[in-house]
């Protein structure tokens, strides 16, 4: 397995800006970064993660050799790689799930989110979790924290080396065989599977509907559009029926 180097600091602009840096200069696969406070913690779309002390951000450089095209397929396995570690540190399975392509629900809210950033030859994989505290500028979602859903108490530190050995483990998997062998482990994890689902895609006034399969084979949306199987990559936006996202 490939080793972790964790580099552990006090503050940041975001452990994605200091794992980016640090990869354009060469650092090595498991080159990771973990902050306990971030001044500019950023999601997907440039949305702001607040970044509270207490909650786990960290970062991780990976150097994939698997063709670019497949490299979003990443963030659904870092996803349930933190999705493995949260059930492991006793949140329960049947209360934990993916939303495509980057979000952890623990019953019905946001616990995590992740953030993939790439360059021509490495990602870097973003994590953020809320641990000890919920921030108060999520919007979209009810927001929840590791600690509303367990007992025990853990270092931040160890919580973030559970998730890299996670995330390497399934990384490896990734990357010597293909997807599939990941994705029939991720599909039962992901929400509103066997639900109408709602799309919009971008660059186009088509409105598409049909009924969501789960995760495809290339780690897409699978549509079943009136008997026809599709598999979306890039999407606006997308709702559930009665605004379930």
């Amino acid at each position: 397995m490939i080793n972790v180097n964790l580099n552990v600091l006090q503050t940041c602009s975001s452990t994605n800006d200091i794992a980016f840096k640090e990869a354009k200069n060469g650092a090595i696969e498991g080159s990771s970064y973990l902050s306990y406070m971030q001044t500019k913690g950023r999601g997907r779309n440039e949305n702001k993660w607040q970044s509270t002390k207490g909650n786990l951000f960290l970062s991780t450089v990976l150097r994939p050799s698997k063709k670019k095209i497949f490299w979003h397929q990443f963030s659904l396995i870092v996803g349930f790689s933190v999705l493995e570690v949260l059930c492991d540190l006793g949140v329960k399975k049947k209360l934990i799930e993916l939303k495509w392509p980057n979000d952890i629900l623990v019953d019905k809210c946001k616990i995590s989110g992740i953030l993939l950033e790439s360059s021509s030859d490495f990602i870097v994989a973003g994590i953020g979790v809320n641990i000890s505290k919920v921030p108060s500028n999520e919007t979209k979602w009810k927001a929840t924290k590791l600690y509303d859903h367990i007992n025990i108490t853990f270092l931040i530190e160890d919580i973030a080396l559970k998730i890299l050995k996670k995330i390497m483990k399934n990384y490896e998997l990734w990357n010597i065989h293909d997807f599939n062998n990941l994705l029939i482990k991720i599909n039962p994890f992901i929400r509103n599977i066997n639900k109408k689902i709602i799309l919009s895609l971008p660059n186009k006034n088509d409105i598409i509907s049909g009924v969501f399969l789960g995760i495809g084979e290339n780690g897409g949306l699978k549509i079943n559009k009136k008997g026809n199987i599709i598999e979306y990559f890039s999407v606006d936006n997308f709702i559930f029926p009665k605004g379930k996202l």
